[in-house]
């Protein structure tokens, strides 16, 4: 019990230091919206692990930033067509793309179709999978490009992965987690003085 309670109260410490991103999920490949739910549910439990909190923006009306802005607003286009062809079949590359520029990016892509064969090869929940999927992909948006040996910035996967991910043990390491509050507190004080 009392871990629970140290638990329970050093999120809450993180989510007070923490940093906040705005997303737009343009589900352009028709997912169902079951689906979808449940992978914005995925991201945003990885998320709020690293004190970041996820405020969810509709996709129509959500302007992506300029060169003179460097908000904290992320697109992520959910694709149901084949990936485009990538190094090998156990890279996140095959499931998603982040277009990232010098300083980072804002948009991103997730491939449904490869996410389902890669949930049913190794047994796991495509909604699930594709909440990790959003979640490494934003992380390269804001980190930039560069894989780690583990955590959500990984780049192979296996069955390893996926056991981690369905006991909801897979996450950020501490390091990736300051980096990205530190980045996205760094974009967020960029737009302020740009305003």
């Amino acid at each position: 019990m009392r871990a629970l309670v140290l638990t329970v109260v050093s999120s809450i410490n993180l989510l007070a230091a923490g940093q906040e991103m705005n997303v737009a999920i343009c589900n352009q490949g028709g997912l169902s919206q079951s689906v979808v739910s449940q992978a914005k549910s995925e991201l945003d439990l990885i998320y709020r692990s690293a004190g970041v909190r996820t405020v969810w923006r509709e996709c129509d009306t959500f302007p992506a930033p300029d060169s003179k802005e460097a908000a904290s607003r992320f697109i992520i286009r959910l694709l149901n067509g084949k990936p485009p062809r990538t190094v090998g079949p156990a890279s996140l590359d095959v499931m998603g793309k982040a277009f990232v520029e010098e300083h980072g990016g804002y948009l991103a892509d997730a491939y449904f179709q490869a996410v389902q064969a890669t949930s049913e090869k190794h047994h796991g929940d495509a909604g699930v999978l594709l909440g990790f999927v959003m979640a490494h992909e934003l992380g390269h948006l804001i980190l930039g490009a560069g894989h780690t040996p583990d955590g959500v910035m990984q780049a192979a996967w296996g069955q390893r992965q996926m056991d981690a991910l369905r006991q909801r043990w897979l996450k950020f390491n501490q390091e990736d987690a300051a980096r990205i509050r530190h980045a996205l507190g760094v974009r967020s004080a960029s737009s302020d003085a740009a305003k």
